[in-house]
């Protein structure tokens, strides 16, 4: 926007907020709005790298007005440092029980089994029983007969033993086998090997694969033997007892997913029916996997298992995800990974797989990663209005702190109350405003991008993109499904790499980002994701300043969101009106939007 002219008569005031993502700089004069810009922040916020930034963009905004600004207004910046990780999941304990694989790709075969591990590369391997040997027939010795179990294969008989005999290879009598493909041993000679088992009569139930060639495998054998590849041999070496089931894609597991067959086909005791249960949890909504049964339960103990510090009180991360929702504002005082431990001023963490579980999507299908977010003050003494005012070579003022203005700035919007509560919504924070008091909570547009990211296993800066809102399945090269099952045409010709693929509106067109999810339940997932970083942060705050609520405003950069109002909706109580702010809307000039509510608030306050 170009100023019509320069009248030396007025004052020219530029009102500065300098943020942890953001710059953004708001000009006035006698009460006109003449323009805003912004940049990203340099260097971590209330640094000299940050206020060099601020400098430079003034400057910028003073070309392209055609300006000059006379003074400028900051807030007293408030240094902070926030961050955004990645906790990986840590497996809920399981006893004698282990997953081995669960989802693989590339799967052959159909069916379910049970039984000992056969490596096909070892023929002086021990027998599963002690004293159970290859003699010319089957062997003798207990194990599992796999009745009820389709797609067990050959069933035991006594012409086992001469192709036994042949290979060197031993195997139970009463039950099948799983065989093991090592790797290095190659899919043509492990299916011939596999072909010359069955057809003398070996029990082969099921085969595991260590490379990434079962459907090669499965396909040059006779029969749905369900193959499952990609099988990490030292995980199997461990083993007495694997069992293996392949449903059809789409189709979840029946027996490693049911407790009570699962502990039957293994002959689980009474004492782990809760282990089997944790474990079948785990695999629902999986089509394929692979369980193994130890000698020995391993140690209980998780090493490395994150904790947090609330109130006098250690609790782990994934325990405490619960309890965030329940605490103020500044409960937690620590937090402790495998890098070490950290003082915090506030944490908000997002639990992905408990995020999956509300939204009924797919096990497995969000992962089970704890996303965090912190906030550390810092205590730095500078005087950062003398340090810009030497880079502009003119007045610079702290009139106003940054929630103060962020008020002021916010009421601005046509409609808005004088009680209204701002909420300001950040990179790394939520800041909830009140006229009496304010509430600063870790965790906001950056949390939600890496809780995106992680999901979808995307870059973050595709996942800034893809959180924004609804997105589309290319259904072909001309034409789309959208998230409400509608179908129409693109406006251009899709690249055939995109087919089938889910995607939205990015920088340079079209942004191919997933093939796993359907664009119904990505909008699922997507919607309860804001809920539990928003929403719930928002809750979190609200109680912890406790005002008496007349009317909501959203301001900050992720509040351009249109989702984020139809969550902040959901939270608040009825009846509450909830609104995007309209930066500047009762102001003469152009408003500037959900943006520039501080920058806007220090250029309209009085000294």
């Amino acid at each position: 926007m170009a100023w019509p002219g320069n009248d030396h008569a007025m004052t020219v005031v530029a009102g500065l907020d300098v943020g942890n993502a953001t710059t953004e700089v708001v000009v006035l004069a006698s009460g006109r709005l003449l323009g805003a810009d912004r940049l990203p922040t340099r260097g971590r916020k209330g640094s000299a790298d940050s206020l060099r930034g601020a400098a430079a963009l003034v400057r910028r905004i003073e070309r392209r007005l055609g300006l000059r600004v006379d003074e400028a207004r900051v807030a007293p910046l408030r240094a902070v440092d926030t961050a955004t990780l990645t906790v990986p999941d840590i497996a809920p304990p399981t006893g004698r029980l282990r997953v081995l694989a669960a989802g693989v790709a590339t799967p052959g075969g159909a069916g379910a089994c049970v039984g000992v591990p056969l490596w096909l590369d070892r023929p002086d391997q021990p027998p599963s029983n002690p004293g159970s040997v290859v003699s010319g027939s089957v062997v003798s010795g207990s194990g599992l007969s796999g009745s009820g179990l389709s797609g067990s294969g050959l069933s035991g008989s006594g012409a086992a033993g001469s192709g036994l005999a042949e290979s060197g290879l031993f195997a139970p009598a009463n039950g099948p086998v799983i065989a093991v493909v090592p790797p290095g041993l190659g899919y043509a000679r492990a299916a011939e090997r596999l072909r010359g088992l069955r057809s003398t009569g070996v029990p082969v139930g099921a085969v595991l694969v260590a490379g990434d060639e079962g459907v090669l495998i499965a396909n040059r054998l006779d029969g749905q033997v369900p193959v499952i590849d990609q099988v990490d041999p030292a995980s199997i070496e461990a083993c007495t007892l694997l069992a293996v089931e392949v449903r059809q894609p789409g189709q979840p597991l029946t027996l490693l997913a049911d407790p009570v067959a699962l502990g039957a086909a293994l002959s689980l005791g009474e004492a782990e029916s809760a282990d089997a249960t944790t474990l079948s949890r785990s695999l629902l909504d999986y089509s394929n996997a692979v369980v193994g049964l130890q000698g020995a339960a391993a140690d209980g103990h998780r090493s490395g298992e994150p904790w947090v510090m609330a109130s006098g009180e250690r609790v782990t991360l994934r325990t405490a995800c619960a309890k965030l929702l329940g605490w103020p504002v500044g409960a937690v005082r620590a937090l402790s990974t495998q890098s070490g431990q950290v003082e915090v001023d506030d944490l908000f963490a997002v639990d992905l797989a408990a995020v999956a579980d509300t939204a009924t999507a797919r096990r497995g299908s969000l992962g089970r990663a704890v996303l965090v977010a912190s906030l550390h003050r810092l205590d730095r003494h500078i005087d950062h209005a003398a340090l810009l005012g030497d880079l502009l070579g003119r007045p610079v003022r702290c009139v106003l702190s940054e929630p103060s203005a962020a008020r002021l700035g916010a009421c601005t919007t046509p409609g808005a109350r004088g009680d209204a509560v701002v909420v300001d919504v950040g990179a790394g924070t939520l800041d909830v405003i009140a006229p009496d008091g304010e509430v600063v909570a870790a965790g906001a547009g950056d949390l939600l991008t890496a809780a995106i990211a992680e999901t979808l296993g995307v870059p973050r800066a595709a996942a800034d993109w893809v959180k924004r809102g609804p997105c589309l399945r290319v259904t072909d090269g001309q034409r789309f499904e959208a998230e409400d099952g509608s179908r129409g045409f693109l406006d251009r010709p899709a690249a055939a790499a995109m087919i089938g693929m889910l995607a939205v509106s990015g920088p340079a067109g079209l942004l191919p980002f997933d093939r796993r999810h359907s664009p119904a339940e990505w909008r699922a997932v997507r919607l309860r994701l804001k809920q539990a970083v928003f929403s719930a942060n928002l809750d979190r705050a609200l109680r912890t300043l406790g005002p008496d609520l007349r009317q909501v405003l959203l301001v900050g950069g992720p509040a351009g969101d249109d989702e984020l109002l139809g969550a902040a909706l959901r939270t608040l109580p009825a009846g509450i009106p909830a609104g995007r702010a309209s930066v500047g809307g009762t102001l003469p000039g152009q408003p500037v939007g959900h943006r520039y509510a501080v920058a806007l608030g220090l250029a309209l306050s009085q000294q």
